[in-house]
């Protein structure tokens, strides 16, 4: 017998895309994804804000709100957050964007900063838009884009916590971005999630801000989780050159020299992970380790967040 397909309407209330014009930055493609039960209560939420939406939100949607975990997970519910740039504009412009929106003042003279340029070169004459350029320094727009301007209009819609303990994802440049605002006294974020940082882009920066915040701050409230791949450190010289180990072993060490005491840090070498694979164990294992609740590290958190969860569904049931 013959299987007839018939094709079904998917619903998906939960997902959002608006696309914003920040000024001086340009067009981005903002994609939000709504925990279970949202519609059905009035809790307020903190929320996870993923750097490359266009490339990690589906990533980060699954291990938050996809169908394993609405049955099991440990992850306290919160609203997703995905900044992107426009498909439309295409591949060369969303490579040199980052790198702007990424990183404070570079001049990309270095050897990376060369190879960067180079692959730039490439994209854009993929592309056929000989006309872009690339550099660096947008770090404190795009940062106060975030906090200033994104995050509030986000709140208008939808119930974000206005004292929640905020996560940052960032993946390569993008953990640049992280570690960085990390440092930033400003920043809205209290959880940062840092997959393989490039260490070497705009080599130093990171380390200024931290000496700089440290003169001026005796204590760092945040949960940090920062890993690379095992492949990435030793695979080609251009995964060399962007340090990303460094950055790993770097940060651990001045967690540990400094010993802040609202601070955790967990940071970790992934095993036959290279800088193509990693981001979907790093990003499950980061979620986890930054609310407390990685199996075989915070096991009695874990308990405790299961029993909440299935009293909450309990009392769910109940009311239906």
């Amino acid at each position: 017998m013959a299987l007839t397909l018939k094709s079904q309407p998917i619903e998906t209330p939960s997902l959002h895309r608006f696309e914003v014009c920040a000024d001086g930055l340009g067009r981005y493609t903002i994609d939000v994804s709504l925990p279970r039960g949202y519609e059905q209560s009035d809790t307020a939420y903190p929320v996870v804000l993923t750097t490359d939406g266009n490339i990690l939100f589906d990533i980060v949607q699954v291990q938050l709100h996809g169908g394993f975990a609405q049955q099991q997970t440990a992850l306290p519910p919160s609203i997703l957050v995905g900044v992107g740039y426009p498909a439309d504009e295409g591949s060369a412009s969303w490579y040199g964007r980052r790198n702007f929106d990424f990183h404070g003042p570079w001049d990309m003279s270095n050897p990376l900063g060369q190879t960067i340029q180079q692959i730039f070169g490439m994209l854009k004459g993929a592309d056929g838009k000989p006309e872009l350029e690339i550099r660096a320094g947008g770090y404190t727009r795009f940062m106060a884009f975030l906090r200033d301007e994104l995050l509030p209009a986000l709140a208008q819609r939808f119930r974000i916590a206005a004292d929640g303990r905020h996560t940052l994802i960032g993946d390569s440049s993008g953990g640049h971005f992280a570690l960085r605002a990390l440092y930033d006294p400003t920043s809205p974020f209290r959880r940062y999630v840092c997959v393989s940082p490039s260490f070497g882009t705009a080599d130093g920066a990171i380390q200024e801000a931290e000496a700089a915040y440290a003169a001026h701050h005796t204590d760092l409230d945040a949960d940090v989780f920062v890993c690379c791949g095992k492949v990435e450190v030793d695979q080609s010289p251009m995964m060399a050159m962007c340090r990303f180990g460094s950055g790993v072993t770097w940060l651990a060490e001045q967690f540990a020299i400094r010993q802040w005491p609202s601070a955790r840090v967990h940071w970790e070498v992934m095993n036959n992970e290279d800088h193509a694979t990693i981001a979907p164990r790093a990003i499950s294992a980061g979620l986890r380790s930054v609310h407390r609740v990685r199996p075989g590290v915070h096991d009695e958190e874990i308990r405790q967040a299961t029993e909440a969860l299935m009293a909450a569904r309990r009392a769910a049931q109940s009311a239906e």
